[in-house]
Formats: C-alpha cells, sequence, structure tokens
C-alpha cells in the first residue's frame, strides 16, 4: 500500500484545519527545552522534579552533586561557565569566588527578574543572601540548609550527651564506627566550634593549628570518608558507621526509607549555610533557567521542597504550604531564631585549611 506524502503547504493546511475545529496542535514552541544543571540533587528529585519541569517547561539534565567547593571549582575551570545553565551552591562559601573581585569579573549572568516573577515571594530572612553589585542580582537563594550530627539511634541513644554537641563525630565512645565528610571547610569549622570556637572559619594560625592537631589525634576512631551525600547514607544503612557529618538531604532520605535516623541539636549550634541558584555567564539557554528559578520559588515547590529533600524554603510560600508541626519538625527554627546556628562561611586563608586537612588524612 502506497504511503501518504504531504507536502508543506498540505502540512500547514491541515494544521489549520484542527486549529478551526478546536482541536490542539504542537509547536516547536511548545516542547520542553533540555538544560544542563548542576544543584544538590535532592533538590531536584522526584516530585520537585515534575513540578519544576511542568512550571518551566523543561528536561532537567541534572549532573552529581558533590559539595559547594567542587560546584564553585567546575565554574572556575576552563570552560566552566558554558558547561551548565543553571548551577547551585551555598551563598556564604560561594559569593565571592562566583562574583569576582571587581565589576565585570563575575562567573555568572546578571539576571532578568521580569523573568522571575516569584522573586517578590522571597522571605525577609532571605534577602541578605541575594547576591548583588551595582544595584544587579546574581544570585537568589531559595532554600536554607543546616548541618549536624546524623546517627543511627538503634546505637546511639537520643539522650546520649554527645548528641548535645559535635563532640560525637570526634570522641572515642564509638570509634570504629564515625564517618567523617571529606570537605576541609565543613569538617574543620564542626570541630572548630566543639573546641570552643563561636565563628571558626576566623580562626587564626595557633587556633587552625589546634584543630588540626585535635583531628589528627581523633583520626584513629574514623571507619570511612566520604565525599557525597549518598555515601554517607550507605555507610549507615549498612551498620558500618553509627555517626557521621550530615546535611539535611541524608537525615530526610533516611527517613523516607525508614531508617532509624537521628540528628543531633549541638549546644555549640548548627552549621547553616543558604543556597543559591546562578545562571553562568555563557549558558545555552538562560531564558529557560530563569524560569527553573521561578519555579523554585513558587508555591507548589516550596510546598514540597521540605518533604522531599530535608531542604527549607526561602519562599513566602512555605509556611502557608506546612503545618506548625511540619516547620518544627523540618527545623523551620533556624529561620525564626529559636535554633542556635553558625553560617558556613569561605575562610580568608583556605590554602592553610586545605593544606591542614590533607595533614589529618595523612596522621
Amino acid at each position: 500500500m502506497p504511503y501518504l506524502s504531504l507536502d508543506r503547504r498540505q502540512l500547514l493546511g491541515a494544521a489549520a484545519s484542527l486549529t478551526a475545529l478546536g482541536l490542539p496542535t504542537r509547536s516547536d514552541a511548545d516542547e520542553p527545552t533540555a538544560i544542563d544543571t548542576l544543584l544538590v540533587n535532592a533538590v531536584v528529585s522526584g516530585p520537585l522534579k515534575a513540578i519544576i519541569q511542568k512550571e518551566a517547561n523543561c528536561i532537567l539534565q541534572d549532573a552529581p552533586f558533590q559539595t559547594s567547593t567542587d560546584v564553585v571549582a567546575r565554574l572556575n575551570a576552563p570552560g566552566g561557565t558554558s558547561r551548565f545553565d543553571l548551577m547551585g551552591s551555598s551563598f556564604e562559601f560561594s559569593q565571592t569566588p562566583i562574583l569576582g573581585v571587581k565589576p565585570g569579573t563575575e562567573k555568572v549572568l546578571a539576571l532578568d527578574l521580569s523573568l522571575i516573577p516569584n522573586y517578590s515571594q522571597i522571605v525577609d530572612a532571605a534577602l541578605p543572601g541575594i547576591g548583588k553589585r551595582d544595584d544587579k542580582v546574581y544570585m537568589i537563594p531559595y532554600c536554607w540548609g543546616f548541618d549536624s550530627v546524623v546517627f543511627n539511634r538503634d546505637h546511639v541513644p537520643e539522650d546520649d550527651p554527645y548528641t548535645q554537641s559535635w563532640g560525637a563525630l570526634f570522641e572515642d565512645k564509638y570509634a570504629g564506627h564515625i564517618g567523617w565528610y571529606d570537605v576541609a571547610v565543613l569538617s574543620m569549622c564542626a570541630a572548630g566550634l566543639y573546641l570552643g570556637h563561636p565563628e571558626p572559619y576566623k580562626m587564626d594560625k595557633p587556633e587552625l593549628e589546634e584543630v588540626i592537631r585535635f583531628l589528627s589525634l581523633k583520626k584513629k576512631n574514623v571507619r570511612a570518608f566520604y565525599t557525597t551525600f549518598a555515601q554517607c547514607i550507605n555507610l549507615l544503612q549498612a551498620g558500618e558507621i553509627y555517626i557521621g557529618y550530615g546535611a539535611l538531604p541524608i537525615r530526610a532520605e533516611l527517613k523516607q526509607k525508614g531508617f532509624n535516623v537521628g540528628y543531633a541539636s549541638p549546644k555549640e549550634g548548627v552549621m547553616s549555610l543558604t543556597n543559591e541558584l546562578y545562571i553562568p555567564k555563557d549558558a545555552k539557554n538562560p531564558r529557560v533557567a530563569h524560569a527553573v528559578i521561578n519555579a523554585m520559588l513558587g508555591a507548589e515547590y516550596a510546598g514540597q521542597l521540605s518533604k522531599v529533600s530535608g531542604y527549607l524554603s526561602t519562599s513566602k510560600h512555605a509556611p502557608e504550604m506546612l503545618t506548625p508541626e511540619e516547620r518544627m519538625t523540618y527545623g523551620y527554627g533556624v529561620l525564626e531564631g529559636t535554633v542556635k546556628h553558625v553560617g558556613e562561611y569561605f575562610p580568608t586563608n583556605i590554602n592553610a585549611w586545605i593544606e591542614g586537612w590533607a595533614r589529618v588524612k595523612s596522621a
């Protein structure tokens, strides 16, 4: 049987006929655009990914996330400003290397706020986390997080004094069952807090040396170092470690899997961060990236963010979408000022920190 052949004029006529009949038609403009992102994977997973793709009419191609340090390094590497359409990392740690030392050295685009109407929904507490220069916005906060000690409640009692501090990560009681996060700044800040330095990122050389000596001494208690959230989750589930340095997505995923997970409330304060979105200056799909940012500040995303990832939304919609009990469970007290926290900032003498961490690992 011969096949039916239609030329361009006939195809256009057929489309016009469908329109006249009130039937739907599609054009290339309706097709979702694939964009490459490098974000904390938990914030673009499951229903969160579906919400973003629907509202921004896109297909997210998210690369594996390791740390904010890794994201900034990728952005600053040769060709790094064109590899991804949208990236994200912590504001406190990333602002300086992303914006550069002076106007014109930014690695990211000035954002067109007319394409991000939900920008007006950012809560007041998050406004200091907006990355600005010369009245232009380059970085937008979309969620808060905080890090603490995550532990297996089958082996570590909730009322153990060490779960009320960062000490569970270091002291001998759980030797052989401890996991350390292989990120110099975060692990050394946690030790600094435990040793009594309220702003550890400001530690001078003698104070930093004290931390390095302490960690080198306590390394004998460590069962494993890990570089990703997934590795920490696997180590806890397998029973190889009972205690680890833990970000919120670790706790959230373990709870979803029914694991008996605990999360410490250190008297020294949890380590808090503001997660930012920004568009590399040579991104291939900046308009769609703007639409993704807008979706991630929207009501539907804000209502699901904590439930899926554990992170706290910066959108004014979040309190409307969560019960008071849910807000307490997820830790919104960090935003409301009822939970002590210390920001995760970029140390001025970062090279000394990296060198010190290398000494710890080789001890």
